[in-house]
């Protein structure tokens, strides 16, 4: 293997510092609404199913909002993995974008069983 191209590095740190920082701007900006909305009750309960996320967004739902932004923080790490896939293709490492292609596809697959177990 080749040393890893510092541009595809700088990628790969690129995508976990926005995906965190983002995450925890929507994370935060939930929170400072839920305090400054007089009409929305605290409450504790289940998380909002993915396929409502959106409808409770347009809805103006801040717990939607804290929700996406956890949603997007559990995403960052699986966008990484495949940002090293690209990065080791467009590299010619074939075997390692092989690895990282697999582990891409465990994740999801792990992701995708646990939820059709609900």
């Amino acid at each position: 293997m080749r040393a890893f191209p510092l541009e595809a590095a700088r990628s790969i740190a690129a995508v976990l510092r926005w995906g965190s920082f983002l995450s925890a701007g929507l994370m935060l900006a939930g929170v400072v609404w839920l305090l400054l909305a007089v009409d929305v009750p605290l409450q504790v309960g289940p998380p909002i199913p993915l396929g409502l996320l959106l409808g409770q967004l347009r809805e103006a739902n801040p717990y939607a909002l804290m929700q996406a932004g956890l949603t997007l923080l559990l995403l960052t790490p699986l966008l990484r993995i495949g940002v090293a896939a690209v990065s080791f293709w467009a590299q010619g490492e074939r075997r390692y974008t092989l690895v990282s292609l697999v582990v891409l596809a465990i994740i999801l697959t792990s992701i995708l069983l646990a939820r059709s177990t609900r």
